[in-house]
């Protein structure tokens, strides 16, 4: 979070009342991710948790969800319209980058560069996830196949491992 924001808003103000038994806004922010689709953000005053859906190959479902103290009374405690334009901002700008990166791949002219382990790690730990997702769902014999040639280590041709 940005040094002297309390909360992921615009200005960085609260935009909610202080959730649970938080005594003071400046707690700085929870970020959980269960790959390979879902992740939260908590503020002192709020959370958001996204969670995608594939639909098929070329579309995904993004749900979005906030959430504020139970007690809190809308319209009164907060105002949707400072609580939803930070995560609604910084979503649609994720999803146009997913969707143009998605039409460069399908160009002909796209051939994959390397990933870094440093700064896509995440990517690394997906195609490790996808993998083995579908070695689980292959027969035995396919299975064979996909442990000689798909386990992603360092020196696996498909990536170049940048420090």
């Amino acid at each position: 979070m940005v040094p002297g924001y309390l909360s992921e808003s615009m200005d960085g103000t609260p935009v909610a009342p202080l959730m649970g038994s938080y005594p003071d806004p400046d707690i700085g922010v929870l970020r959980l991710r269960t790959l390979p689709n879902f992740w939260h953000h908590g503020s002192c005053d709020h959370s958001v948790i996204t969670r995608l859906t594939p639909n098929g190959p070329r579309s995904t479902k993004a749900t979005v969800s906030w959430l504020v103290d139970a007690d809190a009374e809308p319209g009164t405690d907060y105002d949707l319209d400072r609580l939803l334009p930070f995560w609604q901002l910084t979503s649609e700008q994720d999803w146009l980058i997913c969707e143009r990166q998605q039409r460069g791949v399908e160009s002909r002219a796209y051939t994959p560069g390397p990933l870094s382990a440093a700064k896509e790690y995440n990517v690394v730990n997906f195609h490790a996830w996808y993998l083995r997702s579908l070695r689980t769902a292959c027969s035995p014999a396919r299975n064979l196949l996909f442990n000689q040639r798909s386990s992603i280590r360092r020196g696996d041709s498909r990536y170049r491992w940048i420090r």
